[in-house]
């Protein structure tokens, strides 16, 4: 689950804090009922002033109803909630629990700066980046959900702050605040590289309108590199002579531009470059749950000896770069290995039991051994239930790894492997594949491999 938080100015002197999420489509559990298949999460949102210790609770229902099967992953679910703060230092939690499969539960917690906007002297909100700014039509209805509007305009913000695409551009929504009627502002919207380098700045004018204004922007990003950039926004009052300063993170993903290493960067900097330093805590557990069948027992104890996040990220980013094939070339090869053998996993091995295929057997396999030289598979028949007999050349002078499908259900378990520290059974056929009571005896079968 990705999560951003963007902070507003409001009345009686509070915060408005608005909590964008997302999560994978596939994360519910769902169950047949007359509408479809239906999903259910229940979410809580804390807040605890760590000063006072003073906490403040909302909690709301997110339903998925789909017409099909939820099996593969298709889209991320995005939605969007407000709590109102007085401006301190608190502890944000969240909470998700899937109503359908209560063992299915996230939680994140990090703490916030609750920004005060009762100064006099002009202020800028936090800058939300958007897939789309649409403004809303009265007499049409919009295709957006209500929990999107804000002051005329649909929103529909990006909470992995990733911005993806072959011609990626940064959309951004801010507000700003005490301006002087009849006053002249100078925006300035600089693009930073991941050492803060300064890579362009955009200056613009606005007209003051109102005391309070919005703010949006498209930024073409074109011609920059796979990478973790820095968004600075300036805003100066010509009349009032002050200003506001917002810097906010993000990412560029763009498949045809993978990311830049320069000699000059120190292994900090191109740690902060790299997408492992804007993961969250539940996508930094997830990568090394991905990973962890790979890792040795040294690597294991040492990962789970962490609990700082940013500890956590530096692990895996180290994780992955002693075992870049070639650190000569701007992309880790076994990484990019690793990522299709999961999107493999998760687009043909998910099933009941596993919604995310990447954790199956067949998954694990797969993580750890790359895809195989060659799959023979066997359908359910008379005699038998579906098998799998992978082989791979390149390990171990060859060795093969037997999956049996038990119930039908596209849940193949690892029975046999002559691969070593796996799981070894000659008589895997007769008793698992084998469903033939007059030849089942206690003996090789003489199944190939």
């Amino acid at each position: 689950m990705s999560i951003d938080i963007v902070q507003y100015a409001s009345a009686d002197s509070l915060t408005e804090c608005k909590i964008h999420y997302s999560f994978a489509d596939t994360a519910m559990r769902y169950i047949t009922k007359v509408e479809g298949y239906s999903a259910s999460i229940l979410f809580n949102a804390t807040c605890t002033e760590i000063r006072t210790n003073k906490q403040i609770t909302k909690e709301w229902i997110v339903d998925n109803i789909s017409q099909k099967p939820i099996v593969l992953h298709e889209k991320n679910m995005i939605g969007s909630t407000s709590i109102f703060l007085y401006p301190g230092n608190y502890t944000f939690t969240l909470s998700a629990k899937d109503l359908n499969d209560t063992n299915r539960m996230y939680t994140s917690s990090n703490t916030i700066r609750v920004t005060s906007y009762n100064s006099q002297n002009i202020q800028i909100s936090d800058p939300l980046f958007a897939i789309a700014i649409d403004p809303i039509q009265n007499d049409a209805p919009s295709k957006w959900s209500s929990q999107f509007s804000r002051n005329g305009l649909s929103i529909i913000p990006i909470p992995t702050l990733e911005i993806i695409g072959l011609n990626p551009s940064l959309q951004v929504y801010s507000e700003i605040y005490h301006c002087s009627l009849q006053d002249s502002l100078d925006m300035y919207y600089q693009i930073l590289d991941a050492a803060k380098r300064e890579l362009v700045t955009i200056p613009l004018m606005r007209l003051t309108i109102a005391v309070s204004q919005t703010e949006q922007v498209i930024i073409p990003l074109d011609g920059l590199a796979s990478g973790i950039y820095y968004l600075n926004m300036k805003v100066s009052s010509r009349k009032q002579k002050d200003s506001a300063t917002v810097e906010k993170r993000f990412y560029v993903i763009n498949p045809e531009m993978p990311p830049e290493i320069a000699a000059t960067f120190s292994e900090d900097e191109l740690f902060q470059q790299s997408e492992f330093s804007t993961y969250s805590e539940y996508r930094i557990i997830e990568e090394y749950e991905r990973a962890k069948c790979l890792a040795n027992s040294s690597e294991i104890a040492l990962f789970e000896s962490l609990t700082l996040l940013n500890a956590q990220q530096k692990f895996m980013y180290r994780f992955w770069k002693e075992r870049d094939p070639n650190t000569d070339t701007p992309i880790n090869e076994r990484l990019e290995e690793f990522r299709k053998s999961v999107e493999y996993a998760q687009s043909f091995f998910s099933c009941p039991q596993y919604s995310e295929g990447w954790k199956s057997e067949r998954g694990r396999v797969m993580r750890k051994y790359g895809k195989p030289t060659q799959v023979d598979r066997k359908y359910m028949g008379n005699s038998s239930r579906p098998y799998e007999i992978w082989f791979y050349s390149e390990i171990q002078g060859g060795a093969t790894f037997n999956f049996v499908d038990m119930k039908d259900i596209n849940n193949h378990i690892l029975v046999h492997s002559t691969a070593i520290g796996e799981l070894r059974n000659e008589n895997w056929y007769n008793e698992f594949a084998n469903t033939d009571s007059n030849n089942a005896a206690g003996t090789n079968t003489g199944v190939p491999r």
